[in-house]
């Protein structure tokens, strides 16, 4: 037995997709298929202006990303700021813990007070 649909039907729980994993929609009927893994020339085609037209675009603005973040990563003054707020940070949210912790306990405590006030009766 086939575990796919038939050509051109829609796979269970996907919408109009092809067998489970492939990602690829069925063909409609009468569109011509192409082989596992080749793209169509028609697409590929209309990828090339965009490639070429913005490639030193894209290298330029690479460049430039680049060079900023090594400057940052080799800049002392900033290193040592980040590190401060970083300590900063992590101080205030072990402190931030440590009330969490005295209320969860002071809840535990009072709970524990109703539960024996109610217990005899």
């Amino acid at each position: 037995m086939n575990k796919y649909p038939p050509y051109g039907a829609p796979y269970y729980g996907s919408q109009s997709y092809g067998p489970q994993g492939s990602g690829q929609p069925y063909p409609q009927a009468g569109q011509p298929q192409m082989p596992q893994g080749q793209v169509d020339p028609a697409q590929q085609g209309a990828e090339q202006p965009y490639k070429q037209q913005n490639s030193k675009t894209h290298f330029m603005m690479g460049l430039a990303a680049g060079a900023a973040v090594a400057y940052l990563l080799s800049n002392k003054k900033l290193q040592q700021s980040v590190s401060s707020t970083g300590e900063k940070a992590w101080s205030a949210v072990r402190g931030e813990v440590e009330e969490l912790k005295e209320r969860l306990e002071d809840t535990q405590a009072e709970l524990d007070y109703y539960r024996n006030l109610h217990k005899g009766e």
